[in-house]
Protein backbone atom coordinates (compact mmCIF):
# COMPACT_ATOMS: atom_id res chain seq x y z
CA UNK A 1 0.00 0.00 0.00
CA UNK A 2 1.59 2.83 -0.80
CA UNK A 3 2.39 5.95 1.50
CA UNK A 4 -0.58 8.70 2.10
CA UNK A 5 0.81 12.32 0.55
CA UNK A 6 1.90 14.94 3.30
CA UNK A 7 -0.78 17.14 3.43
CA UNK A 8 -0.42 20.52 1.20
CA UNK A 9 2.16 23.28 2.76
CA UNK A 10 3.73 20.46 5.61
CA UNK A 11 7.24 18.92 5.73
CA UNK A 12 8.10 15.27 6.78
CA UNK A 13 10.82 14.10 9.15
CA UNK A 14 14.02 16.34 9.20
CA UNK A 15 16.68 13.82 8.40
CA UNK A 16 20.18 15.06 9.47
CA UNK A 17 23.28 13.95 7.33
CA UNK A 18 26.77 15.66 5.61
CA UNK A 19 26.89 16.73 2.20
CA UNK A 20 30.40 17.81 0.82
CA UNK A 21 31.99 17.53 4.89
CA UNK A 22 29.50 19.52 5.54
CA UNK A 23 25.86 19.44 8.55
CA UNK A 24 22.87 19.44 6.49
CA UNK A 25 19.71 19.05 7.37
CA UNK A 26 17.04 17.72 4.41
CA UNK A 27 13.28 17.36 4.86
CA UNK A 28 10.61 16.64 2.26
CA UNK A 29 8.13 19.66 1.38
CA UNK A 30 5.00 19.40 -0.02
CA UNK A 31 4.38 22.69 -2.07
CA UNK A 32 1.04 24.53 -2.53
CA UNK A 33 0.51 23.10 -5.63
CA UNK A 34 0.77 19.54 -4.73
CA UNK A 35 4.33 18.85 -5.86
CA UNK A 36 6.57 17.42 -2.87
CA UNK A 37 10.02 18.63 -3.39
CA UNK A 38 13.10 18.05 -1.09
CA UNK A 39 14.60 20.74 0.84
CA UNK A 40 17.84 21.29 2.71
CA UNK A 41 20.09 23.67 4.56
CA UNK A 42 23.73 23.17 6.09
CA UNK A 43 24.66 24.54 9.58
CA UNK A 44 28.27 24.43 11.52
CA UNK A 45 26.31 22.33 13.61
CA UNK A 46 23.94 19.38 12.69
CA UNK A 47 21.54 21.53 15.11
CA UNK A 48 22.13 24.53 13.44
CA UNK A 49 21.32 23.23 9.87
CA UNK A 50 18.31 21.66 11.48
CA UNK A 51 16.95 24.90 12.94
CA UNK A 52 18.08 27.13 9.04
CA UNK A 53 16.02 24.13 7.56
CA UNK A 54 13.11 24.77 9.84
CA UNK A 55 13.56 28.43 9.13
CA UNK A 56 13.61 27.88 5.59
CA UNK A 57 10.58 25.68 5.57
CA UNK A 58 8.48 27.96 7.82
CA UNK A 59 9.31 31.39 5.64
CA UNK A 60 8.13 28.88 2.27
CA UNK A 61 4.72 28.50 4.40
CA UNK A 62 4.44 32.22 4.80
CA UNK A 63 5.94 33.72 1.79
CA UNK A 64 4.31 37.37 3.07
CA UNK A 65 3.00 39.10 5.75
CA UNK A 66 -0.49 39.49 4.12
CA UNK A 67 -0.51 35.61 4.53
CA UNK A 68 -2.70 34.68 7.82
CA UNK A 69 -2.80 31.10 8.87
CA UNK A 70 -4.06 29.28 12.30
CA UNK A 71 -1.07 30.64 14.25
CA UNK A 72 -1.76 34.01 13.22
CA UNK A 73 -2.62 36.56 15.84
CA UNK A 74 -5.78 38.36 16.08
CA UNK A 75 -3.93 41.45 16.16
CA UNK A 76 -1.92 40.46 12.61
CA UNK A 77 -5.85 39.52 11.67
CA UNK A 78 -7.31 42.75 12.38
CA UNK A 79 -4.08 44.37 10.81
CA UNK A 80 -5.04 42.75 7.18
CA UNK A 81 -9.04 42.87 7.69
CA UNK A 82 -8.20 46.77 8.19
CA UNK A 83 -6.57 47.07 4.89
CA UNK A 84 -9.18 45.00 2.82
CA UNK A 85 -11.69 47.76 4.57
CA UNK A 86 -9.25 50.62 4.21
CA UNK A 87 -9.60 49.63 -0.06
CA UNK A 88 -13.25 49.75 -0.05
CA UNK A 89 -16.10 52.04 -0.33
CA UNK A 90 -17.25 52.15 3.09
CA UNK A 91 -17.09 55.97 4.84
CA UNK A 92 -14.13 57.11 6.07
CA UNK A 93 -16.00 57.45 9.74
CA UNK A 94 -16.91 53.55 9.50
CA UNK A 95 -13.49 52.58 8.92
CA UNK A 96 -12.12 55.08 11.87
CA UNK A 97 -14.86 53.53 14.29
CA UNK A 98 -13.13 49.77 13.03
CA UNK A 99 -9.35 50.72 13.98
CA UNK A 100 -10.40 52.43 16.96
CA UNK A 101 -12.53 49.61 18.42
CA UNK A 102 -9.47 47.02 17.06
CA UNK A 103 -7.02 49.41 19.03
CA UNK A 104 -9.04 49.85 22.05
CA UNK A 105 -10.41 45.97 22.60
CA UNK A 106 -9.18 43.99 20.52
CA UNK A 107 -5.18 44.16 20.48
CA UNK A 108 -5.21 45.38 24.00
CA UNK A 109 -7.34 42.02 25.29
CA UNK A 110 -7.51 39.14 22.66
CA UNK A 111 -4.29 40.73 20.19
CA UNK A 112 -1.96 37.96 20.91
CA UNK A 113 -4.57 35.43 20.74
CA UNK A 114 -4.08 32.71 17.83
CA UNK A 115 -6.47 32.23 15.12
CA UNK A 116 -6.83 28.30 16.60
CA UNK A 117 -7.56 29.56 19.63
CA UNK A 118 -10.34 31.85 19.18
CA UNK A 119 -12.98 29.93 20.01
CA UNK A 120 -17.03 31.08 20.37
CA UNK A 121 -16.58 30.43 24.16
CA UNK A 122 -13.50 33.02 24.51
CA UNK A 123 -14.98 35.52 22.22
CA UNK A 124 -17.66 35.44 23.67
CA UNK A 125 -16.11 36.01 27.33
CA UNK A 126 -14.14 38.86 25.38
CA UNK A 127 -17.34 40.64 24.55
CA UNK A 128 -18.79 40.55 27.50
CA UNK A 129 -15.67 42.11 29.24
CA UNK A 130 -16.33 44.70 26.86
CA UNK A 131 -20.13 44.97 27.65
CA UNK A 132 -19.32 45.63 31.35
CA UNK A 133 -16.46 48.24 31.01
CA UNK A 134 -17.12 49.90 27.89
CA UNK A 135 -20.56 49.63 27.59
CA UNK A 136 -23.27 47.81 25.10
CA UNK A 137 -22.79 49.90 22.35
CA UNK A 138 -18.86 48.89 21.91
CA UNK A 139 -19.98 45.21 22.66
CA UNK A 140 -22.59 45.41 19.54
CA UNK A 141 -19.13 47.12 17.57
CA UNK A 142 -17.10 44.21 18.59
CA UNK A 143 -19.39 41.56 16.88
CA UNK A 144 -19.10 43.95 13.82
CA UNK A 145 -15.70 43.66 14.05
CA UNK A 146 -14.84 39.92 15.22
CA UNK A 147 -17.51 38.70 12.45
CA UNK A 148 -15.62 40.75 9.50
CA UNK A 149 -12.47 39.72 10.83
CA UNK A 150 -12.92 35.98 10.88
CA UNK A 151 -15.11 35.92 7.41
CA UNK A 152 -11.30 37.25 6.34
CA UNK A 153 -9.73 34.53 8.41
CA UNK A 154 -12.37 31.81 6.57
CA UNK A 155 -11.22 33.00 3.10
CA UNK A 156 -7.61 32.23 3.66
CA UNK A 157 -8.53 28.89 5.22
CA UNK A 158 -6.77 30.65 8.70
CA UNK A 159 -10.20 29.22 10.63
CA UNK A 160 -13.20 26.44 9.66
CA UNK A 161 -16.08 28.90 10.50
CA UNK A 162 -16.60 32.32 11.84
CA UNK A 163 -16.81 32.35 15.27
CA UNK A 164 -18.50 36.20 14.70
CA UNK A 165 -21.68 34.94 13.97
CA UNK A 166 -22.78 32.77 16.65
CA UNK A 167 -21.79 35.19 19.29
CA UNK A 168 -24.52 36.59 21.29
CA UNK A 169 -24.47 40.56 21.82
CA UNK A 170 -26.44 42.70 23.86
CA UNK A 171 -29.49 44.08 22.77
CA UNK A 172 -31.00 47.39 21.46
CA UNK A 173 -33.18 48.73 23.86
CA UNK A 174 -34.66 50.75 20.99
CA UNK A 175 -36.69 54.08 22.13
CA UNK A 176 -39.86 55.13 19.70
CA UNK A 177 -38.65 57.22 17.06
CA UNK A 178 -39.60 61.19 17.62
CA UNK A 179 -39.94 62.95 14.97
CA UNK A 180 -40.78 66.93 15.20
CA UNK A 181 -44.11 68.23 13.98
CA UNK A 182 -44.60 70.98 12.02
CA UNK A 183 -45.19 73.63 14.84
CA UNK A 184 -41.67 72.20 16.15
CA UNK A 185 -40.09 72.96 12.40
CA UNK A 186 -41.23 76.39 12.90
CA UNK A 187 -40.41 77.07 16.04
CA UNK A 188 -37.15 75.61 15.07
CA UNK A 189 -37.01 77.88 11.84
CA UNK A 190 -38.25 81.27 13.95
CA UNK A 191 -35.17 80.88 16.45
CA UNK A 192 -32.56 80.32 14.15
CA UNK A 193 -33.60 83.22 12.28
CA UNK A 194 -33.18 85.05 15.79
CA UNK A 195 -30.05 83.72 16.42
CA UNK A 196 -28.74 84.29 13.11
CA UNK A 197 -29.83 88.06 12.99
CA UNK A 198 -27.78 88.65 16.12
CA UNK A 199 -24.05 90.42 16.56
CA UNK A 200 -21.72 87.32 16.37
CA UNK A 201 -19.39 86.85 19.58
CA UNK A 202 -16.55 86.71 17.63
CA UNK A 203 -16.13 89.06 14.79
CA UNK A 204 -15.07 86.30 11.94
CA UNK A 205 -17.96 83.70 13.02
CA UNK A 206 -20.79 83.13 10.65
CA UNK A 207 -24.10 82.92 11.23
CA UNK A 208 -26.34 81.38 9.05
CA UNK A 209 -28.57 78.58 10.65
CA UNK A 210 -31.49 79.59 9.06
CA UNK A 211 -30.14 78.49 5.43
CA UNK A 212 -28.74 75.45 7.19
CA UNK A 213 -32.17 74.18 8.17
CA UNK A 214 -33.82 74.91 5.39
CA UNK A 215 -31.06 72.70 3.14
CA UNK A 216 -31.80 70.12 5.75
CA UNK A 217 -35.99 70.13 5.85
CA UNK A 218 -35.69 70.62 1.34
CA UNK A 219 -33.67 67.48 1.21
CA UNK A 220 -33.31 65.22 4.26
CA UNK A 221 -29.81 64.81 3.79
CA UNK A 222 -27.11 64.66 6.61
CA UNK A 223 -25.30 67.49 7.98
CA UNK A 224 -22.17 66.55 6.66
CA UNK A 225 -24.03 66.16 2.72
CA UNK A 226 -25.30 69.47 3.10
CA UNK A 227 -21.94 71.14 3.90
CA UNK A 228 -20.00 69.29 1.19
CA UNK A 229 -22.36 71.09 -1.64
CA UNK A 230 -20.71 72.80 -3.92
CA UNK A 231 -22.33 75.44 -6.41
CA UNK A 232 -20.20 74.41 -9.19
CA UNK A 233 -20.67 70.96 -9.56
CA UNK A 234 -23.99 70.26 -6.95
CA UNK A 235 -26.36 72.55 -6.95
CA UNK A 236 -28.49 73.58 -10.63
CA UNK A 237 -31.07 76.50 -9.74
CA UNK A 238 -32.60 75.95 -13.57
CA UNK A 239 -33.20 72.75 -12.58
CA UNK A 240 -34.23 73.32 -9.01
CA UNK A 241 -31.87 69.75 -8.69
CA UNK A 242 -29.26 69.23 -5.81
CA UNK A 243 -26.77 66.61 -6.56
CA UNK A 244 -25.91 64.59 -3.16
CA UNK A 245 -22.32 63.18 -4.18
CA UNK A 246 -20.02 63.42 -1.12
CA UNK A 247 -19.74 64.36 2.84
CA UNK A 248 -17.80 66.10 5.28
CA UNK A 249 -14.94 64.34 7.16
CA UNK A 250 -12.60 64.88 9.92
CA UNK A 251 -9.34 62.15 10.23
CA UNK A 252 -6.64 62.73 12.31
CA UNK A 253 -3.79 63.60 10.55
CA UNK A 254 -5.60 64.76 7.71
CA UNK A 255 -8.22 67.09 9.35
CA UNK A 256 -11.31 67.83 7.47
CA UNK A 257 -12.17 67.60 3.92
CA UNK A 258 -14.68 66.39 1.75
CA UNK A 259 -15.12 62.37 0.98
CA UNK A 260 -16.14 62.41 -2.60
CA UNK A 261 -18.78 59.39 -1.88
CA UNK A 262 -21.33 60.58 0.68
CA UNK A 263 -21.92 57.52 3.62
CA UNK A 264 -23.14 54.75 0.76
CA UNK A 265 -23.89 54.00 -2.79
CA UNK A 266 -27.33 54.99 -1.68
CA UNK A 267 -26.69 57.90 -0.43
CA UNK A 268 -25.57 59.16 -4.27
CA UNK A 269 -28.59 60.92 -5.11
CA UNK A 270 -30.42 63.55 -6.99
CA UNK A 271 -33.09 65.39 -5.43
CA UNK A 272 -35.50 68.21 -6.90
CA UNK A 273 -35.87 71.76 -4.31
CA UNK A 274 -39.23 72.67 -3.34
CA UNK A 275 -39.58 76.31 -3.88
CA UNK A 276 -37.97 77.90 0.06
CA UNK A 277 -35.20 75.85 -0.65
CA UNK A 278 -35.03 77.29 -4.07
CA UNK A 279 -35.71 80.93 -3.19
CA UNK A 280 -33.16 80.38 0.30
CA UNK A 281 -29.99 79.49 -2.25
CA UNK A 282 -30.51 81.98 -4.92
CA UNK A 283 -30.35 84.70 -1.88
CA UNK A 284 -27.09 82.62 -1.25
CA UNK A 285 -25.51 82.52 -4.80
CA UNK A 286 -25.63 86.63 -4.98
CA UNK A 287 -23.75 87.32 -1.85
CA UNK A 288 -21.32 83.89 -2.34
CA UNK A 289 -17.37 84.03 -2.07
CA UNK A 290 -16.34 80.85 -2.95
CA UNK A 291 -17.52 77.36 -4.68
CA UNK A 292 -19.44 75.71 -0.98
CA UNK A 293 -22.45 76.64 -0.49
CA UNK A 294 -22.43 76.54 3.13
CA UNK A 295 -18.67 78.04 3.78
CA UNK A 296 -16.70 79.10 6.94
CA UNK A 297 -15.71 83.07 6.92
CA UNK A 298 -12.72 82.36 5.27
CA UNK A 299 -14.41 80.28 2.28
CA UNK A 300 -12.92 76.75 3.68
CA UNK A 301 -14.91 73.91 4.35
CA UNK A 302 -17.03 73.78 7.25
CA UNK A 303 -16.74 70.84 9.96
CA UNK A 304 -20.34 69.75 10.80
CA UNK A 305 -20.03 69.24 14.79
CA UNK A 306 -19.05 73.53 14.76
CA UNK A 307 -22.24 73.42 13.17
CA UNK A 308 -23.62 71.21 16.09
CA UNK A 309 -22.28 73.05 18.73
CA UNK A 310 -24.07 76.43 17.22
CA UNK A 311 -27.34 74.51 16.81
CA UNK A 312 -27.38 73.54 20.55
CA UNK A 313 -26.48 77.19 21.75
CA UNK A 314 -29.50 78.88 19.36
CA UNK A 315 -32.11 76.19 21.09
CA UNK A 316 -31.01 76.47 24.56
CA UNK A 317 -33.68 76.32 27.23
CA UNK A 318 -36.73 76.14 24.42
CA UNK A 319 -39.41 73.90 23.80
CA UNK A 320 -37.29 72.31 20.86
CA UNK A 321 -34.07 72.07 22.58
CA UNK A 322 -34.48 68.42 22.06
CA UNK A 323 -34.25 68.43 18.33
CA UNK A 324 -31.02 67.91 16.18
CA UNK A 325 -29.56 67.90 12.72
CA UNK A 326 -30.75 64.62 12.72
CA UNK A 327 -34.26 65.19 13.51
CA UNK A 328 -34.79 67.25 10.41
CA UNK A 329 -34.20 63.93 8.50
CA UNK A 330 -36.75 62.53 10.99
CA UNK A 331 -39.49 65.22 9.95
CA UNK A 332 -38.55 64.61 6.23
CA UNK A 333 -39.02 60.70 6.44
CA UNK A 334 -42.12 61.04 8.50
CA UNK A 335 -43.72 63.67 6.02
CA UNK A 336 -42.87 61.34 3.24
CA UNK A 337 -43.94 58.52 4.07
CA UNK A 338 -47.24 59.28 5.18
CA UNK A 339 -48.04 61.12 1.65
CA UNK A 340 -45.75 58.84 -0.63
CA UNK A 341 -44.93 56.42 1.74
CA UNK A 342 -42.42 54.45 2.60
CA UNK A 343 -40.28 53.20 0.29
CA UNK A 344 -39.81 57.50 -1.42
CA UNK A 345 -39.09 58.09 2.46
CA UNK A 346 -36.07 55.68 1.96
CA UNK A 347 -35.10 57.36 -1.53
CA UNK A 348 -35.17 60.57 -0.06
CA UNK A 349 -33.08 60.05 2.63
CA UNK A 350 -30.75 57.55 1.12
CA UNK A 351 -30.72 54.55 2.71
CA UNK A 352 -30.23 51.07 1.63
CA UNK A 353 -33.43 49.78 2.23
CA UNK A 354 -36.49 51.31 4.03
CA UNK A 355 -35.85 48.42 7.23
CA UNK A 356 -33.35 51.81 8.17
CA UNK A 357 -35.82 54.19 7.43
CA UNK A 358 -38.57 52.24 9.33
CA UNK A 359 -36.75 51.48 12.35
CA UNK A 360 -34.73 54.80 13.08
CA UNK A 361 -36.56 57.67 11.16
CA UNK A 362 -40.16 57.44 11.03
CA UNK A 363 -42.78 57.61 14.22
CA UNK A 364 -44.74 54.44 14.22
CA UNK A 365 -48.41 54.81 12.48
CA UNK A 366 -50.57 52.99 14.80
CA UNK A 367 -53.55 53.34 12.87
CA UNK A 368 -54.17 50.83 10.28
CA UNK A 369 -56.55 50.97 7.50
CA UNK A 370 -60.53 50.94 7.70
CA UNK A 371 -61.50 47.49 7.34
CA UNK A 372 -64.62 47.93 9.70
CA UNK A 373 -66.77 47.33 6.52
CA UNK A 374 -65.48 43.64 5.72
CA UNK A 375 -65.83 42.59 9.37
CA UNK A 376 -69.54 43.72 9.78
CA UNK A 377 -70.03 40.09 7.91
CA UNK A 378 -70.22 38.61 11.51
CA UNK A 379 -73.41 39.60 12.00
CA UNK A 380 -75.28 40.32 8.98
CA UNK A 381 -78.62 38.02 9.08
CA UNK A 382 -77.63 36.93 12.25
CA UNK A 383 -80.82 38.48 14.26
Amino acid sequence: MPRPPLPLETWGKIRRTTVDGKQTAIAYYRDSDGHTRPMQRQGKTAADAERRLVKALRDRLAPTTEYLTRESTLQELASQWMVEINGSKRATSTKRRYQAAIDAHVNKAVGAVRIREATVPRMQRFVDAVAKNAGDGQARMMGVVITGMFGLAVRYGAADSNAGKDLLLPSVEREAVRAPSIDDVHTLRTIFAAYDAKPAARGNSVRDLAGIIDMLLATGARIGEVLALRWSKDVDLGMDKVSITGTVVYEKGKGVYRQEIPKSDESNRVLTLPTFAVDMLTRRRVDSYCDWVFPSATGKLRYPENVRQQWGVAVKGSTVEWMTTKSCRKAVATVIRNSEGLKAASEQLGHAGEGVTSKHYVERNLERRDMSQHLDVFVENSE
